[in-house]
């Protein structure tokens, strides 16, 4: 069938159009920021999400990888571990952060890290270690005797894109220090696992990682010296994390809407939510509280275990707080020093990433105030703000390709239509 010279001018202009609005919406989902692909460390960095292995040639283990690039925003997590024929355990040791731009072009990237677990007994009953005689024991936990990972995966909750993945620790060795004396080992135990689960989603503007743990229950208690402890019982449990934040502009951290500042902070403040901003314009939220999961074993045959709904409660922590027992570094950053290279991951211009607890702006304690050794859950959510109040459309999905391709059909027919009755 053959189409006159007006005809094939429709149906020319109409391609032309389709392209170009195809690439013009595939430019808005994707954003103003592509990755860098050939200097990355991270392998498919272009990519909607992935993961996999990295293996760096100055250290021994392996560091499993997830990789999400959505909506103008990036997120990475880092898991050490080491293979079955390694002659070691597997190092416990990870971290996410995330990496966005904000609307005047800023890009901010801000990591978060698990560093130290600590036992305490709330003896005022606010929830929180308070004083320094309420923390007891320091545990310091840095090998397990196996792992297993859910590789990411995309699912639509609500027609929102979710990417979720987790990572395990299974039993996880560990060993108690007094927090009075500071020298020696009190106990060694294991916990039963150590899980972290990450539920990331882009809702218009707002990013929402959502990251889950779940702290198995304590087994193989060996108590060295029953002098300075004999049980769990009545006890509570902290999780201390530091981040790090990074970004070409001056930034400042907040408390409960107040300035708060670790690094140059007198002492520890109960917090609700923590903020952060770069230029005095909202980047960032850490969002505390909330209830955990607890799993309490019944003391007889008669009674079988119960699950119980406790309130969790969490602190800003002054550095000048902290003992030097946790030494001059973030072990879980300072893990990761070669994969964490800002300038191969987001190009431009920036800083090496510091590991000193110095250098951190918010250090922060998650509280269970209920604990006693026994396993518990727990989902503690950061909210980033992605272009502030500038509506983001997702990455490119269907509806993309068949709204262009409904529109162009219609011009078609109308122009085709009119050619068709107007034609001599």
């Amino acid at each position: 069938m053959s189409h006159s010279p007006t005809q094939l001018f429709a149906l020319t202009t109409i391609a032309l159009l389709l392209s170009a609005i195809v690439l013009a919406l595939s430019s808005a989902a994707s954003g103003q920021f592509n990755p860098v692909n050939a200097s990355s460390t991270i392998p498919l960095s272009d990519q909607e999400y992935a993961n996999g292995t990295l293996v760096s040639n100055n250290a021994p283990f392996k560091v499993w990888y997830m990789w999400v690039n959505v909506s103008n925003t990036q997120v990475l997590y880092y898991a050490a571990y080491t293979t079955p024929d390694y002659p070691f355990p597997v190092p416990i040791a990870n971290i996410v952060g995330q990496h966005f731009i904000l609307e005047d072009g800023t890009q901010i990237f801000i990591a978060s890290a698990l560093s130290e677990l600590e036992v305490y007994r709330d003896l005022n009953s606010d929830g929180t270690p308070s004083g320094d005689n309420e923390v007891l024991y320091y545990i310091y936990s840095n090998m397990s005797q196996g792992y297993s990972m859910t590789p990411i995966q995309k699912t639509i909750v609500d027609s929102v894109p979710h990417y979720q993945w987790s990572f395990t620790y299974q039993n996880a060795y560990a060993y108690l220090q007094n927090a009075q004396a500071r020298v020696g080992v009190v106990a060694r135990m294991f916990f039963e696992h150590l899980t972290l689960n990450y539920d990331f989603s882009v809702n218009g503007n707002v990013s929402d990682l959502k990251t889950s743990f779940d702290i198995g229950k304590v087994t193989n208690l060996e108590v060295l010296e029953p002098s300075e402890f004999s049980s769990f019982d009545g006890s509570s449990l902290a999780l201390l994390y530091a981040t790090a934040t990074y970004t070409s502009k001056p930034y400042s951290t907040s408390v409960n809407g107040q300035p708060y500042d670790s690094s140059t902070a007198d002492s520890a403040v109960e917090a609700d939510v923590a903020e952060v901003k770069v230029d005095d314009v909202k980047a960032y939220d850490f969002l505390f509280g909330g209830n955990y999961t607890l799993y309490r074993e019944g003391t007889n045959e008669t009674h079988g275990s119960s699950v119980e709904t406790c309130e969790a409660q969490a602190q800003a922590v002054a550095v000048a707080g902290l003992p030097t027992i946790y030494g001059s570094t973030v072990r879980s950053i300072s893990f990761f020093a070669d994969y964490l290279k800002l300038a191969d991951l987001f190009d431009g211009s920036w800083p090496s990433v510091n590991s000193n607890y110095e250098s951190s702006s918010l250090i922060y304690r998650i509280c269970f105030p209920e604990w006693n050794g026994m396993q518990i859950e727990h989902d503690p959510t950061f909210l980033g703000y992605i272009y502030n109040n500038q509506q983001i459309p997702e990455v490119p999905t269907i509806a993309l390709i068949i709204i262009p391709l409904i529109i162009a059909g219609a011009l078609a027919v109308i122009l085709l239509r009119k050619h068709r009755f107007t034609k001599p």
